[in-house]
């Protein structure tokens, strides 16, 4: 049993953070309470942090494509910053969001109440397994995002102990297709599964995935779950909890899955410097192949981390849209 420790208040200045020029609907700069079960963010380096370098270029993408999402719904939300993101972003004026732990969503619950400007903005919070606490609470929802964990938890390991945000327990009773257990998508494609009865028709699933494994690998992951898909932003980041995360990949790459993509760190700044996550988005598979040469297995990754270099890897927003139940 863990024993919980509550890290002293975070700041984050979103117009910096997220690169908004202003914030109308959230504060100008955001306080952050957290446990020790909670993910931290990487407010001094967003170009690790996934509500940074990820999930807000494609609530941007979302927004200059017209489409906003005044219901939406976060799983795992960790330190509830992509709840923020989205209510300025994304005009999200009724919110779920979920995490695996209590201490967690109620941290979560509380830093966006106490960061919000606009406070007629309706809260539902769940603590439990991907979307089953918000069952029956929610529905015809714009916009679920999602960046689950990839890496099932060794036989010894503890999710109630500290944070654990980067596996989970791989003892599942559903159905999952071999690829998408062979490329370790497993919780991304139950979370598309259990999406379908919270969403309206033409709402969408942004699924963030690491692109430490191959494009077309998650595109199919989509489609087996009846969704129409595509790529909606295509980035980078460097590889956050390097020595777990990647040594995780590597203790499942020994035992035959993947294989899992790194890239050095400099390789990925350059190809996507000056090009912008939609726009590398639509290119997404020419730019996977021709980074594909330079591309480093996980247990060279980990042997790399291990030296005290960084490593980094490229990140797909998966983007699934639901279609009537007569089209699937």
């Amino acid at each position: 049993m863990s024993i919980r420790i509550d890290h002293p208040e975070l700041l984050v200045s979103p117009t910096e953070f997220f690169r908004l020029e202003e914030t109308t609907r959230i504060k100008p700069s955001i306080g952050l309470k957290l446990s020790d079960r909670s993910y931290l963010p990487k407010a001094d380096q967003p170009r690790a942090d996934w509500v940074a370098s990820v999930a807000v270029p494609a609530f941007k993408t979302l927004a200059r494509m017209g489409f906003l999402a005044p219901r939406f719904c976060t799983v795992g939300t960790g330190a509830g910053l992509d709840v923020l993101a989205a209510v300025e972003i994304l005009k999200a004026r009724t919110v779920g969001f979920t995490d695996l732990h209590e201490d967690v969503l109620d941290y979560a619950h509380e830093n966006v109440r106490s960061n919000l400007l606009d406070q007629d903005i309706e809260l539902l919070g769940g603590a439990g397994d991907i979307l089953a606490p918000l069952a029956g609470q929610l529905s015809d929802v714009d916009v679920i995002y999602e960046n689950l964990p990839n890496i099932p938890m060794a036989e010894s390991g503890d999710l109630a102990d500290g944070q654990t945000s980067s596996t989970f327990i791989s003892a599942r009773s559903e159905e999952v297709p071999s690829f998408v257990e062979k490329y370790l998508m497993t919780l991304h494609y139950l979370a598309l599964q259990q999406a379908r009865p919270f969403l309206r028709v033409g709402g969408r699933v942004l699924s963030s995935i690491g692109g430490r494994v191959p494009l077309p690998e998650a595109l199919a992951m989509s489609r087996a779950a009846g969704y129409n898909s595509s790529i909606l932003t295509y980035t980078w980041k460097v590889q956050s909890e390097p020595d777990e995360v990647v040594g995780g990949y590597a203790r499942w790459e020994r035992e035959g899955l993947g294989p899992f993509h790194f890239y050095p760190v400099g390789l990925l700044r350059s190809t996507f410097q000056g090009v912008s996550a939609a726009t590398a988005g639509a290119q997404a598979l020419e730019i996977e192949e021709a980074l594909a040469p330079h591309s480093i297995p996980a247990s060279d990754a980990l042997a790399l981390v291990e030296k005290g270099e960084e490593v980094g890897h490229t990140v797909v927003i998966l983007d699934s849209v639901k279609v009537p139940d007569s089209l699937d």
